[in-house]
């Protein structure tokens, strides 16, 4: 039995939010809660009694969709462990929109009436009338006044090119949020397809296994297996490595179907041509077609998975108990 220890964990980064964190420690394989807790204002947390081993831990803050950070993590079998980790606090950023006083226009409504009222007087000349040259200097002079009377009242209420840095600043927030989320739900997104890809194999390994009448404690039985757990050890790797592996576990799991198939040949004729065979044959080239270099071009290749196998979630489901 593995021994107990405690594991002492410092959140850093952002103790704005260290309160409502909420710390999660669940089995590697599995996948369920083997230990929670709940950081002080500090960021300390103690774990205490918990069984040495691997563990994959999750901060999760109620706010947000997805964890905040998730990282394997070992606790050691003597003494106790200590570990600290780093938050982004960009992951919280959520800045109101500068607030730009408003603009004293009070000046150029005064200059404008002003001139009205100056100008008021040369309003009633009379044909054939002389025009002194006071009154056109005067009416000069209060055109002068209302050009740039004009002239402030644009750069008061309208900034050089018509620019709002406010609204920009809040946009780019706005759209390196979203995006954030997107590349987070997109990651998830794919871990979650890898999962449901690995189990719809094991499943076809299965059929195939018991079409055949071979025992699960068959060694080459339990060769499949092993090769079907490398997808599982996998799941949270990046698409280039993942899709290496699965195209190694799609040549690989071939040649032990091509063996099973022959050494059926003879007492099942018709057990290449069987729907269990047939359809862990395209589920092998499937993976070994497996070349995604990114997030979106791996989810479109599970995609076709999907379509060319069917199950998808509704198999995922099924097998877990859903």
């Amino acid at each position: 039995m593995a021994a107990s220890n405690a594991l002492n964990l410092n959140v850093l980064g952002f103790p704005a939010v260290n309160r409502e964190l909420t710390v999660e420690l669940r089995d590697t394989v599995s996948r369920e809660v083997v230990k929670t807790a709940h950081p002080f204002s500090d960021g300390s947390v103690r774990i205490p009694a918990i069984a040495a081993g691997a563990y994959e831990m999750r901060v999760l803050h109620p706010n947000l969709p997805t964890p905040v950070l998730q990282r394997p993590i070992r606790v050691l079998p003597s003494g106790d462990t200590n570990v600290s980790v780093l938050i982004d606090p960009s992951k919280f950023r959520y800045t109101p929109i500068e607030d730009i006083p408003d603009a004293n226009l009070a000046p150029v409504r005064d200059t404008a009436s002003s001139i009205a009222e100056s100008v008021l007087s040369l309003a009633s000349k009379r044909p054939g009338e002389a025009i002194k040259a006071d009154d056109f200097n005067q009416m000069a002079s209060s055109i002068r006044d209302l050009a740039l009377a004009v002239v402030e009242l644009t750069r008061l209420v309208s900034p050089t090119g018509h620019d709002h840095p406010e609204l920009e600043a809040k946009f780019e927030e706005v759209t390196g949020n979203f995006q954030q989320l997107l590349n987070t739900v997109s990651t998830a997104m794919a871990e979650l397809q890898r999962q449901i890809q690995a189990q719809r194999v094991r499943t076809q390994v299965e059929d195939v296994l018991s079409r055949a009448e071979i025992p699960r404690t068959a060694t080459i039985a339990q060769s499949m297996f092993d090769l079907v757990g490398k997808l599982d050890e996998k799941v949270t790797d990046t698409p280039t490595s993942f899709g290496r592996a699965a195209r190694d576990v799609g040549v690989q799991l071939q040649t032990q179907l091509e063996q099973i198939i022959d050494d059926k040949a003879d007492a099942d004729p018709e057990f290449a041509q069987a729907g269990p065979v047939q359809s862990l044959t395209t589920a092998t080239e499937l993976l070994k077609t497996t070349r995604a270099t990114t997030v979106t071009s791996e989810l479109e290749h599970h995609l076709r998975s999907d379509r060319t196998l069917g199950g998808g979630l509704k198999l995922f489901a099924a097998r877990n108990g859903g």
